[in-house]
Formats: C-alpha cells, sequence, structure tokens
C-alpha cells in the first residue's frame, strides 16, 4: 500500500475513534510497526495529529485525557511483559560481584532488579522506591535508596534531595529505563522532572545501560535526557527493528538481542 493511501486511513480512523494505536494500525493496514511509526510521525509533522506512547490522538479530540498523558507505573508494567523479561536477564548477564550499580525509574528496570537476589555482594542505589521493595530483603545487597520526593503513580524520587545524593555516589554500571527513543533527539522521558536525575546518574557511572522494549523506538516524548553518544549498551527485545538495532550500532552503541 502507497504511504499517502497509509496516511489518509490513519486520518480516516482517528476521524472516527480520536484515538489510534500503533498495534490495531498494523493489523489494519497490513504494514511493520517501523512504518506506521513513521507515519505517524510525518503526520504529526504536518499538524495532523498528535503523536503518543503507541499510537496517536486527533487534534480534535475533546476528551479529558491529556494527549501527553504518561502511563502510570502499573500500566507500564502490564505492557510487553515477557519481552521485559528477556531484557532483565540479558541485562542480569553484564552483572559481576562487588560492583556498584544504579537502578534508575521504569518497569524494565523493575523485572531487572528481580534478578539480583544470587549475585554476592552488590551495592545498589536505587531511585525509585518499587525496586527498592523489590530488593530490600535481598541479603546480598547493601541498598541506598535515595530521598527526596516521589512522582505520583510512578514512585521515583526527583528534586533536590534526590539530586543531592547522586551527585556524590560513584557506580560502575547505571540502568535507566526510557519512555521514547527519538533517532534525531536521542533517548526521552514522559517528565521532565526526572531529567535531573536522570543526567547525573550517567554522570555517576562508569558505564550506562539502557534497558528499552522494541515499541520505544521511533516514538517522541516530553523531554530529552540524553544524546546517543552517552549511552554504551542497549539491552532490547528481538521484536525491534533490523534498522533500528542498524542505527544504534552505526551510534558506537552495543545492541544486545533478549
Amino acid at each position: 500500500m502507497l504511504k499517502e493511501m497509509r496516511q489518509e486511513l490513519i486520518c480516516n480512523e482517528l476521524s472516527k475513534s480520536g484515538v489510534v494505536t500503533i498495534d490495531k494500525l498494523t493489523r489494519q493496514l497490513n504494514a511493520s510497526r517501523s512504518t506506521i511509526r513513521r507515519d505517524i510521525y510525518e503526520l504529526g509533522e504536518s499538524n495532523l495529529l498528535k503523536p503518543i506512547r503507541g499510537g496517536a490522538v486527533s487534534l480534535n479530540d475533546k476528551s479529558d485525557r491529556p494527549v501527553s498523558q504518561e502511563p502510570s507505573f502499573v500500566e507500564r508494567s502490564n505492557t510487553y511483559r515477557d519481552e521485559k523479561t528477556r531484557i532483565a536477564m540479558a541485562a542480569r548477564n553484564l552483572i559481576s560481584p562487588n560492583e556498584t550499580l544504579i537502578l534508575a525509574g521504569g518497569t524494565t528496570v523493575n523485572e531487572f532488579s528481580k534478578t539480583l537476589s544470587d549475585c554476592n555482594p552488590l551495592y545498589v542505589v536505587a531511585t525509585d522506591l518499587m525496586t527498592a521493595m523489590e530488593i530490600a530483603a535481598f541479603p546480598n545487597i547493601d541498598l541506598i535508596v535515595l530521598g527526596g520526593s516521589v512522582r505520583k503513580k510512578h514512585y521515583n524520587m526527583i528534586g533536590y534531595f534526590a539530586e543531592s545524593t547522586i551527585s556524590q555516589i560513584h557506580a560502575d554500571k547505571a540502568f535507566i529505563g526510557v519512555d521514547a527513543v527519538d533517532f534525531k533527539l536521542g533517548f526521552m522521558n514522559f517528565s521532565s522532572e526526572e531529567i535531573a536525575v536522570n543526567k547525573l546518574i550517567i554522570k555517576a557511572s562508569t558505564q550506562t545501560i539502557v534497558l528499552c522494549d522494541h515499541a520505544k523506538f521511533n516514538s517522541i516524548a516530553l523531554a530529552n535526557i540524553c544524546s546517543f553518544s552517552d549511552v554504551d549498551i542497549v539491552i532490547t527485545g528481538t521484536e525491534t527493528a533490523p534498522e533500528h538495532v542498524a542505527f544504534l550500532e552505526e551510534k558506537g552503541i552495543k545492541v544486545i538481542l533478549a
């Protein structure tokens, strides 16, 4: 199907329901996820719709849901669970005893934290309460939990006290989750409040590892976390399009497919 026809059908679907998802469009149009994402991005550039995580909404949408709304921790934890588990196990293979780790917020990083019970010993800085609760009972882990303000429905720590703690820490590895990967802007996040903490995490760590499911690629969020040059490794699912993997590798990033 020609691009113009696909994009017209996307706009028609939006006019009916006000919102479309990439999953639904791939089935309706018999196209790949990467193709649909490009179509949505181009239509967004032309101000014909508003791209959001996993799809798009009409600019004329009158619903109560903000077009830039960030899904809650619980909502995100129930998406792509199998892929996130595979990513978590692949990340576990990168850990050695006696390392110091910083675990940033995000459901995939939270899934990774569950795999750390058998690595002796580890020193872990957790930046969100859900991850801290997962590993607090692990006898092999010395745990530091950031102070600061808690983001409602997301449980990660932000603000002056969180930033002050991170600025005094050095870690061997940082594991970071992202909300989007835009091939022009880099790794992105819905929350501008998290950006300062994430930037300090990257600065405090010898190696930065992004845990990222396939749906995050070729999408856009509110704010930039870092550029491609700031990241050493990306671990993602085998569902990720080959062209996305190739792009990251061209940027000098090691890609691990799980």
